[in-house]
């Protein structure tokens, strides 16, 4: 029978899901980082890409989107890569995924030929009016950012280290259960008087 207090989950260090979730993690983070800088150096520019799709009529919205996507993306990113509020933060960027894709349909339905402003004038994976290729693009990074989603913040991850300290008291109280009443009050002394003595 398999030991009940035995730490179990992608969190455990050294599984497959846990390394798996860390190369989402930094892999989507990183990738909406580089994004969302490029963007907020030239507002300018992201405003004419989100006027080009022709979704958004309100000059208003539209100056209002050019500054909150870059921002969104960057902190977006910048959480997933530190690990904190991991699947949160993987969840804002899907739906950003999920945001563009449809306006890369909608585009390629009309025979727009736009160019993508997903990295500022940088074409760094696809080239050319979108089409396929950005489609591609968004579903690879939609599929890294899935795995902290579904795997949670894997090795090094901040959710990583509460996990692993909650896992440890567990672990901890079932050892204490197994205990006589004796040997226990004996063990909780010796824990109290050794913080006691850190303390001094």
């Amino acid at each position: 029978m398999a030991d009940a207090t035995k730490p179990r989950g992608p969190q455990n260090a050294g599984t497959f899901a846990s390394w798996l979730s860390l190369i989402g993690r930094l892999g989507a983070g990183q990738v909406f980082i580089f994004a969302g800088l490029i963007k907020v150096a030239d507002p300018a520019e992201v405003a004419r890409s989100i006027q080009a799709f022709g979704v958004v009529e309100n000059d208003s919205l539209i100056s209002l989107a050019a500054y909150v996507i870059p921002w969104t993306e960057i902190i977006a990113g910048v959480l997933l890569v530190a690990g904190l509020f991991t699947r949160a933060a993987a969840t804002v960027i899907l739906l950003m995924l999920a945001g563009f894709v449809a306006l890369i349909l909608n585009a390629m339905n009309k025979g727009q030929e736009l160019t993508c402003g997903c990295f500022g004038k940088i074409e760094l994976f696809c080239s050319g009016p979108l089409g396929r290729c950005n489609l591609i693009q968004d579903g690879v990074f939609a599929a890294l950012a899935l795995m902290p989603l579904v795997l949670g913040g894997g090795r090094t991850g901040g959710g990583g280290f509460h996990g692993a300290a909650a896992r440890r008291a567990a672990l901890l109280i079932a050892r204490l259960e197994r205990l006589p009443q004796i040997r226990r009050g004996d063990l909780i002394r010796d824990v109290v008087v050794r913080r006691h003595r850190c303390r001094h």
